[in-house]
């Protein structure tokens, strides 16, 4: 069996929070695909260069909003 790598995960300063906060909200409305950096940047109220200097790319915001759901619906599962 292969061994399953961890995504890489981003340090969350205020900024990089309210962008993955847009993100979520974004991608639940609308979904993944139909949404680009323009929007999220705007919507959290942050510079492109700031959403680029967090996460890098759109991809990691992705890694960042799925990781999250999946922590939830764990901690949900497990009852806590």
């Amino acid at each position: 069996m292969g061994s399953e790598e961890e995504p890489r995960r981003v340090r969350m300063t205020p900024g990089a929070r309210r962008v993955l906060e847009a993100a979520e909200r974004l991608f639940y409305e609308h979904g993944i695909h139909a949404v680009g950096v323009d929007l999220i940047a705007a919507e959290a109220g942050v510079t492109k260069k700031t959403l680029y200097d967090r996460f890098g790319s759109k991809e990691q915001i992705v890694v960042e909003y799925l990781a999250g759901r999946d922590e939830r619906w764990r901690a949900l599962l497990a009852g806590r």
